[in-house]
């Protein structure tokens, strides 16, 4: 076999281990139940030890792997997003939504992004959401009778406490940590920051693993 039609098998292999890890990651988060069968995580936030590490690339790709081998009703949302439901009616909720090109997976994006929304969030909104733990979690009520599973995309702990907000509320924090760059301390303070707030620490996703070509391998290429 010539080195190129070698080097495209590999990516091949290197592309399905990216999405076994992806598949595992949905089997043993969002799939786990309790002892009554139900589910444990259905709401899970994902966020990160500081900017850059990838946070909505894994969010992304964990919400379509979830719809996709699930079959079941999927909501990605950008923390920020939140924000935009005014009044927290379960019947309400969808219209804040985004669809995307898979039928079950739907998208509620930051608050920059107005089309097909409600709009921008007024001062009331954001006391609301910051200020009103009952309002945060009608949120959260609301999102869960709509929904099977919901992802959301939070900032790093670095430069955002929103995580403190949702932690309490939620089934679960995963933190996603940038192979070759987050250090450990970096990623022990988060975890502790999670842990803090009262949340459910679930564990760390590492982002951008290389996969990288053994000499023995290439040469055989």
């Amino acid at each position: 076999m010539g080195r190129g039609g070698g080097l495209r098998e590999l990516g091949i292999r290197v592309e399905k281990a990216k999405v076994g890890f992806y598949l595992e990651l949905i089997r043993n988060v969002f799939q786990a139940v309790d002892g009554e069968g139900k589910l444990q995580h259905r709401v899970v936030a994902f966020t990160s030890a500081a900017r850059g590490d990838g946070v909505s690339y894994v969010v992304n790709t964990i919400a379509k792997e979830l719809a996709t081998q699930t079959q079941r009703r999927v909501l990605a949302v950008d923390a920020s997003g939140l924000l935009k439901i005014r009044v927290p009616e379960p019947a309400q909720v969808v219209r804040h939504c985004s669809e995307t090109q898979l039928d079950n997976l739907l998208t509620l994006p930051s608050e920059g992004t107005t089309s097909g929304l409600v709009g921008l969030p007024g001062s009331n909104q954001l006391a609301n959401w910051y200020s009103d733990p009952e309002h945060r979690a009608s949120v959260l009520k609301a999102l869960r009778w709509n929904f099977d599973y919901v992802v959301i995309d939070c900032p790093s702990l670095d430069v955002a406490s929103d995580i403190s907000f949702l932690a309490p509320i939620i089934d679960g924090v995963v933190v996603v940590v940038q192979a070759g760059r987050t250090r450990r301390g970096q990623i022990q303070r988060a975890r502790e920051a999670v842990e803090r707030t009262g949340g459910n620490f679930l564990g760390f996703v590492l982002n951008q693993r290389q996969y990288s070509i053994p000499n023995w391998l290439y040469q055989r290429l």
